[in-house]
């Protein structure tokens, strides 16, 4: 594993004021105490919201669906990297191994974590992330509890 990855756990999913209203944001907990807040989309935030619950949808939504196609070709997620930041816009890897290889592929950060959630891969960060963004180290007083709002 790369030294230069901060293991990452799911802090949260809120809703947060922003200048368009009430945004989606997932929060990861890293590994030195620094928080990182990603502003997510709605759809990424329910699916992320639900594998926290361990809620199964009766119909497999779109990451559930993924998750799937990978289990049947016998492939595995290995872990996610949450890996840039250009111009404000999060980057992520899924690293998946199949038949004893590493297949890298570019995902956005919401969907890497929520099917991270659904297979129990690892999420790192790239220590050149956070310290660029310098993260948070409290949740902000404005931030309100994802269930409140949908």
């Amino acid at each position: 594993m790369e030294s230069d990855l901060l293991k990452a756990e799911i802090k949260g999913v809120y809703a947060a004021t922003t200048v368009f209203g009430m945004s989606p944001v997932v929060v990861l907990s890293l590994e030195d105490g620094r928080m990182l807040p990603i502003y997510i989309g709605i759809p990424e935030a329910v699916a992320i919201f639900s594998a926290l619950k361990n809620q199964t949808p009766p119909r497999p939504m779109t990451h559930d669906l993924i998750v799937e196609i990978i289990q049947r070709l016998k492939a595995r997620v290995a872990r996610v990297v949450i890996d840039d930041i250009i111009e404000s816009t999060y980057y992520a890897t899924i690293y998946l191994e199949v038949d004893n290889i590493e297949v890298e592929v570019d995902a956005r950060p919401s969907d890497s974590i929520a099917i991270a959630l659904r297979t129990k891969a690892p999420i790192f960060v790239r220590k050149a992330v956070i310290d660029e963004v310098g993260g948070i180290d409290k949740i902000p007083d404005d931030y309100v509890d994802f269930e409140s709002f949908v």
